[in-house]
């Protein structure tokens, strides 16, 4: 009797054999794949490389990538990468690239005076705040997804770098320099410039590399609002001495705003009046300009260029009158023409501007995916926030080779390109066209601009910025906590979970690493992590209990004994929302012995009330905090 087709008749008891089977057993063996396409029929399989047979997982996804990128799926992604080749084809000539000239140009005008002006708060010479508003702008155009998105010099950008480049290139207390030493002291605090550039830059490509764009849905409006209002403080007491023709070295660190200041009231007597009248009459102009283009926005073909006007009169005044020679006026002075050369920075700066890079890396951000989104929501098209980390991320790092400084999306550009019927980021292009003609041509022209009138100028973009102020009050009545966050000296603890014996070790560990209790109060460790510094010390912690619904003895006493460790390290303890069984517990653990009845709040907010009047007022009780902040019991 014949086999059947893939049946195998086993040995006999005869035949010599490993395999222990009975005596004429017919077993189907295992079909494989290869056994499969040998009776069937099928494609010849292509010889397995021994890598394979390791990690066949490995590879198949391999094949899977290999096969996804066809000439369609390469096309895809170039077009990813450089969205004009998406929307250039269909771009609407006739409709669209009036407006975007327009547009284009007027923003232009306004950068060549606005760039200026923002390299003096990066304390640099104006020059390099022209070759800002051209690179960064040319690259964003061809890699940037936001349509009606601006950049180029930003205020908050400039006035971060210029704190680093006083930190590191500090000027010397010898007030008169030579013209050689001058050009020394500039060409290192341009070094230092493009090299926190190149750190912002690098550190954003790799958030892009990352895949972190979707860190742009966590910014906080609050958050946000609140550093461009403090930012326009700083830009505005950052400017008065050129306002009032004072020479005075930039204050940093700490308390710099108040320092700055102290510094200033202290020299009002030796002020310059000419320039001090340049600054009133240039202001007395600007600002209702600026007035008159939000008013009549609607109205108005194409807004007032107001900053245009101002740096030609003013320059048309001081060659008249001479007033750089006979009253000792500060002007720009020569611009030189055409491009840098490509540099490299001085990468062994990195490590002492990597302090600096991180924070400017967040803000260009966090500002420019904000900004972007706000008129991708208005026009209904969308933005990829990781391809807005690429596009910010090249445009620092590539323009920082031409000494260009840190440089993002803008507000008051943005707003401008709008107004001005910009739709595409086409009208970047023509932007480029109008500072370009500068630096080739035009240069000259600035060399008797004052530099007084580019301090008004820096002053007055920060309209807007200083309008925001006025939400805050709405923002305290609304949420207090949401307006005393990042206060520094001030923490505020929440734990969720019943305290009792079990969890009393890991509440301890918490509050030892957030308060720098533990051993050696100048560094501590994190509970999951290496050991860190503690960067501002906690003067005022609220520990929100609502979350607490349940303390046994072992807890109510570590509770206890933190409120002990909180009095002798001059730390002020307030306990908040606390119920009356977790209360009742801990004063029978004698909880009131170490705090009195004024540390113990109904609510978060109200606690977060006294503890800012604390440190602002340096108030004891909390009468005298609501008192200062104007709040009642």
């Amino acid at each position: 009797m014949s086999g059947i087709q893939g049946t195998r008749t086993y040995p006999g008891a005869g035949d010599t054999s490993d395999l222990k089977y009975p005596l004429g057993t017919r077993l189907r063996e295992a079909l494989t794949e290869a056994r499969f396409h040998q009776l069937f029929g099928g494609e010849e399989q292509e010889p397995e490389l021994p890598a394979e047979r390791r990690f066949p997982r490995l590879f198949g996804l391999w094949r899977l990538r290999t096969r996804a990128c066809s000439g369609t799926g390469a096309w895809r992604l170039l077009q990813a990468l450089l969205p004009p080749l998406h929307w250039l084809p269909h771009y609407r000539w006739r409709a669209w690239l009036l407006g975007d000239a327009v547009a284009g140009v007027t923003v232009g005008i306004v950068h060549v005076p606005q760039g200026m002006a923002f390299a003096l708060l990066a304390s640099v010479p104006p020059v390099f705040g022209l070759y800002t508003s051209f690179f960064p702008v040319l690259i964003y155009s061809l890699l940037g997804t936001g349509r009606h998105l601006s950049t180029g010099t930003f205020a908050i950008l400039s006035l971060m770098t210029g704190s680093a480049v006083e930190r590191l290139v500090p000027e010397p207390l010898v007030g008169n320099l030579s013209g050689t030493e001058k050009e020394q002291l500039d060409a290192q605090r341009v070094g230092v410039a493009a090299a926190v550039a190149f750190g912002s830059g690098a550190l954003m490509l790799g958030m892009f590399v990352l895949q972190l764009g979707v860190l742009s849905t966590f910014l906080s409006e609050p958050v946000v609002k609140a550093l461009t209002s403090g930012v326009a403080l700083h830009v505005l007491v950052s400017q008065l001495p050129s306002l009032l023709g004072l020479s005075l070295p930039r204050q940093i660190g700490c308390f710099s705003l108040f320092k700055t200041l102290a510094a200033v009231l202290t020299a009002l007597p030796r002020s310059s009046p000419a320039e001090l009248t340049i600054s009133a009459l240039s202001l007395a102009l600007l600002v209702p300009v600026k007035e008159l283009n939000v008013r009549f926005r609607d109205r108005l073909p194409t807004p007032i260029p107001g900053e245009v006007v101002m740096v030609l009169l003013a320059s048309v005044l001081c060659f008249t009158s001479s007033l750089d020679t006979r009253y000792h006026v500060q002007i720009v002075g020569l611009l030189p023409g055409g491009f840098p050369q490509p540099l490299l920075p001085n990468l062994a700066e990195l490590p002492r501007i990597l302090a600096d890079s991180l924070p400017i890396a967040l803000v260009t951000f966090a500002v420019s995916a904000s900004l972007a989104s706000i008129y991708a929501d208005k026009y209904s098209y969308t933005i990829d926030s990781n391809q807005e980390l690429l596009a910010h991320g090249a445009s620092n790092l590539i323009s920082s080779l031409f000494s260009c400084f840190p440089n993002s999306a803008t507000l008051a550009t943005t707003s401008l390109l709008v107004d001005a019927g910009g739709k595409t980021q086409l009208a970047g292009l023509f932007s480029c066209i109008v500072v370009l003609s500068v630096l080739l041509w035009l240069g000259p022209f600035f060399y008797y601009l004052p530099k007084a009138v580019l301090a008004c100028i820096n002053i007055s973009s920060m309209r807007q910025m200083f309008f925001q102020m006025q939400e805050l009050p709405q923002l305290w009545h609304i949420s207090r906590v949401d307006f005393l966050l990042q206060v520094p000296g001030l923490c505020i603890l929440s734990y969720p979970t019943p305290l009792y014996f079990g969890t009393r070790g890991q509440f301890r560990r918490n509050l030892e690493w957030h308060l720098g209790l533990g051993e050696g109060e100048k560094e501590t460790s994190k509970p999951d992590g290496p050991t860190v510094a503690v960067a501002e010390p906690v003067r005022v912690v609220v520990l929100d209990f609502s979350g607490v619904t349940f303390a046994d003895a072992a807890g109510a006493r570590e509770v206890v004994q933190l409120a002990s460790r909180c009095r002798d390290a001059r730390i002020h303890l307030l306990l908040a929302q606390c119920n009356a069984s977790v209360l009742g517990t801990l004063t029978r653990a004698g909880l009131l012995d170490r705090v009195t009845p004024d540390q113990l709040f109904v609510s978060v907010q109200d606690a977060a009330a006294y503890a800012l009047g604390s440190l602002v007022r340096g108030s004891s009780t909390r009468s005298e905090s609501q008192e200062a902040l104007g709040c009642g019991k």
